[in-house]
């Protein structure tokens, strides 16, 4: 055999014990994504940001473009290979769920609330900045229940609700609901109780409340929303006296 002919042959026999590159596994979900949602007649620009947390689990944010509903908590996240599931701190019950693609560059599926469902489709556009809320307080009963009161805002007078209770971890959670708008649900992304003052930080319309609970028992302060701030007083529904 010639040498030539010999040298081929070691090499073919070499190459076969070679690995070869390593296969690409498909990315996860973690990732900033980038997309729209198609409503009837328009769409709607926005992004999401997932990351897996540093407790286990899954963790992100969402925001709408050209809205005040900025790094929007999610939650009850799930992750499979393929599919992955949240719902937003939206006003309104807002689930989301879609299929990851082969490569992981698409994220595409439905959003649903309580006026139907509608399809949606992210792009994956670089890494996760996940701008979680600061964790609430400890409960106090003396908040807890549900309170009423009127706002005033270009001249029309909104029904306010606000419900406060506490979590099973002891931690305090805080709804709005706008009798006038539907009676939707706004929940509080962070409560915070220290003393007789109240505060909400409400992400899913870029909004805020601080009030101070008086000793007649009622919530006195201010809603806040951009540069817009309106007084703001919550009393005890009569019935629950």
């Amino acid at each position: 055999m010639r040498l030539s002919h010999l040298m081929l042959l070691l090499a073919t026999l070499l190459a076969a014990f070679v690995p070869g590159p390593p296969a690409q596994a498909v990315a996860g979900p973690s990732g900033h994504w980038e997309g729209k949602i198609q409503i009837p007649e328009r769409e709607m620009a926005f992004s999401v940001d997932l990351a897996p947390g540093s407790a286990g689990g899954w963790i992100g944010s969402l925001s709408v473009a050209g809205s005040t509903s900025i790094d929007v908590p999610l939650e009850n996240i799930t992750v499979s290979p393929a599919t992955v599931k949240f719902t937003a701190a939206l006003p309104g019950a807002t689930t989301f769920e879609g299929t990851l693609a082969a490569d992981g560059a698409t994220l595409i599926g439905k959003v649903a609330s309580q006026e139907g469902a509608v399809p949606f489709q992210l792009s994956r556009n670089g890494e996760a900045k996940v701008n979680v809320p600061p964790p609430s307080s400890a409960s106090a009963k003396e908040f807890e229940g549900r309170w009423e009161g009127v706002v005033e805002a270009g001249g029309k007078a909104m029904r306010m609700v606000l419900t406060i209770s506490a979590a099973p971890n002891g931690s305090v959670r805080a709804v709005l609901n706008n009798l006038d708008k539907g009676n939707v649900e706004i929940p509080a992304s962070t409560v915070t109780i220290q003393g007789k003052q109240l505060e909400l930080e409400i992400r899913a319309v870029g909004g805020s409340y601080r009030g101070t609970l008086g000793p007649g028992g009622e919530i006195a302060g201010e809603l806040a929303q951009q540069s817009v701030k309106l007084p703001l007083t919550f009393k005890r529904p009569v019935d629950a006296k």
